[in-house]
């Protein structure tokens, strides 16, 4: 089957991956030139690393990746412990695989080199998709300089401005939810009397939140910052920020909090944005997936590995029945789960950003409470997330 995939993004470099190791012809088109990440950190948890170490990446990913001992929610102001949960060792055992922090532009590389080893060919950058159509029988990519090409599928990566999202769908105005996330990378050495832990650390304010972890191997701190902003002005869904701004809205935190966003030399701030749910995914010879189909919020630290998941449960369906079949199947198997993720990604929000004083006093103390006195409890709230198999999902 010859399959076009529009995004050369984590999910759609995943799905090329995916589908060529089944035996499919594949071509990826990408719009940008270049298509390294900008600089960021992600998690990757089990849920996402049993697709990838199935795709034969287990040891480079280990090599490039930090692994957390643990889960760590602060107060913002005192740092005072309100709740944990345990990864390392502790989440070999429990989920079978590890819990990886990752530089964002090495897993880009690591899966942009595997698709590469492959098939050469595969991957066309500074290809802009413009448009598609399709018949009973095949579908076609126009590309914005003129040029069309046609398969058996085409598979919309292209995150959550999707041009195939907007061809299928027509065009939908993004939601803006009211917050803005900072981000940034500081090299560790920098941060050596900061007080960090070798734990992912949510730092919770009332309508604020801020994380921190490590990455590449402990080399980088990664530090996002999400603020609650009633307008996003630029034309920009992503734009460099000031330091004095970022400043203004960290530099009374934690002292471990506000050294390290202190120490961020190049912030780059970013609106956060959802889409109102699709009735489908797909139509015809034409699917989604990822943030085209289903944008995340970045509460659960999931939105990689939703597109990381798709991609594997897309291949298998592909496998099973003819395509607008498979296309039903992977629907059916994927959109309860993306919209599970959804909703827990938006209840995180919340409570993260929780502002009665009386409301968060007795939600810390309750979390608090609750780590001392049933410490395997928070763990067990998610292993329906950690412990799904994507790869036998079928």
């Amino acid at each position: 089957m010859k399959i076009l995939i529009a995004g050369g993004g984590i999910g759609g470099l995943t799905a090329a991956l995916a589908l060529l190791a089944k035996g499919h012809e594949v071509l990826l088109f990408e719009q940008n030139a270049d298509m390294g990440e900008v600089g960021a950190g992600l998690q990757l948890g089990p849920n996402a690393l049993r697709v990838l170490f199935s795709l034969g990446l287990e040891e480079a990913l280990t090599q490039v990746s930090f692994e957390p001992q643990g889960i760590e929610l602060r107060d913002h102001a005192s740092g005072r412990l309100l709740t944990q949960i345990p990864l390392g060792e502790r989440a070999r055992a429990r989920y079978g695989l590890p819990y990886f922090h990752i530089h964002r532009a090495d897993l880009h590389r690591l899966l942009r080199e595997a698709v590469a080893a492959r098939s050469p060919g595969t991957i066309r950058t500074e290809a802009k998709v413009n448009g598609l159509y399709q018949n009973a029988g095949s579908a076609t990519l126009i590309l914005e300089d003129g040029a069309v090409e046609s398969g058996d599928l085409i598979v919309g990566a292209d995150g959550i401005h999707s041009a195939v999202r907007t061809a299928l769908f027509g065009a939908q105005k993004p939601i803006f939810k009211k917050m803005m996330a900072w981000r940034g990378l500081v090299p560790a050495e920098r941060l050596k009397d900061a007080g960090l832990r070798p734990v992912v650390t949510s730092w919770l304010a009332p309508h604020a939140h801020a994380i921190t972890y490590y990455v590449r191997g402990g080399e980088l701190v990664n530090f996002v910052g999400v603020v609650e902003r009633d307008t996003w002005v630029s034309e920009a869904w992503m734009e460099p920020g000031s330091r004095e701004e970022l400043r203004r809205d960290f530099g009374s935190w934690h002292p471990t909090l506000s050294t390290v966003a202190e120490a961020v030399e190049k912030p780059f701030r970013w609106a956060l944005h959802a889409r109102a749910p699709l009735a489908s995914w797909s139509s015809g010879r034409v699917t989604l997936l990822g943030d085209a189909c289903h944008p995340m919020l970045p509460f659960l630290a999931q939105g990689a590995a939703m597109a990381i998941e798709d991609a594997c449960i897309l291949t298998a369906s592909l496998e099973t029945a003819p395509v607008p079949d498979a296309l039903a199947r992977y629907e059916a198997v994927r959109k309860p789960r993306a919209s599970k993720v959804q909703a827990q990604s938006e209840a995180n929000a919340g409570l993260f950003h929780l502002a009665h004083p009386v409301m968060r006093r007795g939600v810390h103390f309750a979390m608090a409470a609750g780590s001392k006195l049933l410490p395997g409890f928070t763990a067990s709230r998610y292993d329906w997330l950690m412990k799904y198999d994507a790869t036998e999902a079928l």
